[in-house]
């Protein structure tokens, strides 16, 4: 080992089992490669940074971040993982040989560090047995703007060494070709973000686009080809509009409206059969996840086919409900258990001259006559609470009043009906019994002027056997 160098104790096992292969260059290489550069931006700072503290963390291979001295000031965990003692706030170079630079100065490696594309190196540490382990090293200068005033990390950052055991198909310089670096960067990155795109766009229960700003369909989830009848491959490349031309033109307003999202639009979308779906509309832009900032629209369409149906079939059982009640000839009332009337029938509208809006979400004590609508409320209150019946089952004569003011008898019988949450309501039938008790009074005098004529019964005797000669 060079005078003056450290022993970094290598962890030659882990090192054994680290291969440089093209699975192996994962998405935080990204940082390492020429599409790099897009951190260059006037916009880099410590969101950019957090962003590749991220994708160093999420790297197979050892990274570290170097202050201007070469310190290291941040490594990830495979970079922990590949020497036995710790390492941090040591130079660079003090951990590895690097080849065609015979002082081994980090002033002399820095010099030659670029933004804008990896600078290649081989480097050796020896190990215990005088053998030397090979490894290539990529540094790359972060952009000035970049900070890095983290919970970890004090110092600012001045470049990123991405270090990976050298493999065994180098070529003459001992390096692989950088553009076949930089592509394979690329590639693994590329292949990541599209994953992620993937996941996000699978995650959805409803049939969900992710479409490009031009219309162009990029990803659909299964549950879009399963809705409208699409192989995935007839959908990615096709327009969002032969599907749903809504989606299209919103998709336009909102580029046009510098929006960036548009929710519950009711529209029709066309499946490969050409049946028309009822679907909810929902588009948020974003933009792409690999870098470039191109916009991608998320489109989310809920089919509402199901919903209308069942809206439908409701609609169908409370129709036939209203016309089996108006089929009724006595007035019939619903009332909940506070007294307010929920449903109505029409006979009861003719019977007592109110419309049918009139009656509705009004007491029901607006039928009774002065003396029951004072205690009426307390009497339906005093059942709901102890449960003791006294009307319900049962039917009643009473007086009743019409929206003119006038009373009348009627004859009424009140059932109660338990819903399915717990709730009680109570259905009233109505008689009027104006006619019956104008045909008893008619018998009664009827059988006053028999009694008299026919066997000689006078008032007087009739009023004294007045069970003998009335009929209630």
């Amino acid at each position: 080992m060079p005078a003056g160098r450290v022993d970094p104790q290598l962890n030659t096992h882990y090192f054994k089992q680290t291969k440089l292969t093209p699975e192996s260059i994962k998405y935080p290489a990204i940082a390492m490669s020429c599409p790099f550069k897009h951190m260059q931006s006037s916009n880099a700072n410590v969101a950019t940074f957090t962003k590749l503290i991220t994708f160093m963390q999420g790297s197979p291979d050892s990274a570290f971040l170097l202050d201007k001295e070469g310190k290291i000031i941040y490594r990830n965990k495979a970079a922990k993982l590949l020497f036995l003692t710790n390492v941090d706030n040591m130079n660079i170079s003090s951990l590895f040989t690097f080849c065609n630079q015979s002082d081994n100065c980090w002033d002399e490696l820095a010099k030659d560090f670029s933004t804008s594309k990896p600078s290649h190196y081989t480097a050796s540490v020896e190990v215990d047995d005088n053998t030397s382990l090979k490894f290539l090293v990529n540094f790359v200068k972060l952009p000035s703007g970049m900070v890095g005033h983290l919970d970890d990390i004090s110092e600012d950052p001045f470049a990123c060494a991405y270090v990976i055991p050298a493999p065994s198909n180098e070529s003459k310089h001992g390096l692989p070709h950088e553009s076949e670096l930089v592509n394979a960067l690329t590639k693994g990155a590329t292949d990541m973000h599209h994953k992620h795109m993937r996941d996000v766009v699978e995650a959805s229960l409803d049939a969900m686009f992710s479409v490009f700003e031009s219309g162009v369909i990029w990803m659909a989830n299964g549950a879009a080809i399963k809705l409208f009848g699409y192989q995935n491959c007839e959908l990615s490349g096709s327009n969002i509009a032969d599907i749903c031309q809504q989606a299209r033109e919103e998709q336009k307003r909102l580029h046009d409206a510098n929006d960036t999202s548009h929710k519950n639009l009711r529209a029709t979308a066309v499946n490969r059969f050409g049946m028309e779906i009822s679907v909810e509309l929902s588009i948020r832009l974003m933009t792409s996840f690999d870098c470039t900032e191109e916009k991608v629209y998320f489109i989310h369409m809920k089919d509402l086919s199901l919903v209308e149906e069942h809206q439908a079939e409701i609609k169908h059982k409370d129709e036939l409900c209203k016309a089996m009640i108006n089929a009724s000839f006595d007035p019939m009332f619903g009332i909940d258990q506070r007294g307010i009337i929920m449903v109505v029938n029409r006979a009861a509208v003719a019977m007592f001259g109110w419309t049918e809006e009139e009656f509705i979400n009004q007491n029901i004590s607006m039928i009774c006559n002065a003396e029951d609508a004072k205690n009426h409320d307390s009497h339906l209150t005093r059942y709901v609470t102890t449960g003791m019946k006294r009307v319900i089952g049962k039917k009643r004569p009473l007086i009743a009043r019409r929206k003119d003011g006038t009373n009348f008898p009627i004859e009424l019988g009140v059932s109660e009906v338990i819903l399915a949450n717990g709730e009680r309501m109570f259905c009233g039938f109505v008689r009027d019994t104006t006619q019956q008790r104008l045909d008893r009074e008619k018998m009664r005098r009827q059988e006053a002027v028999i009694g008299e004529k026919f066997f000689d019964m006078s008032p007087d005797t009739m009023k004294k056997y007045p069970a003998r000669y009335t009929t209630t």
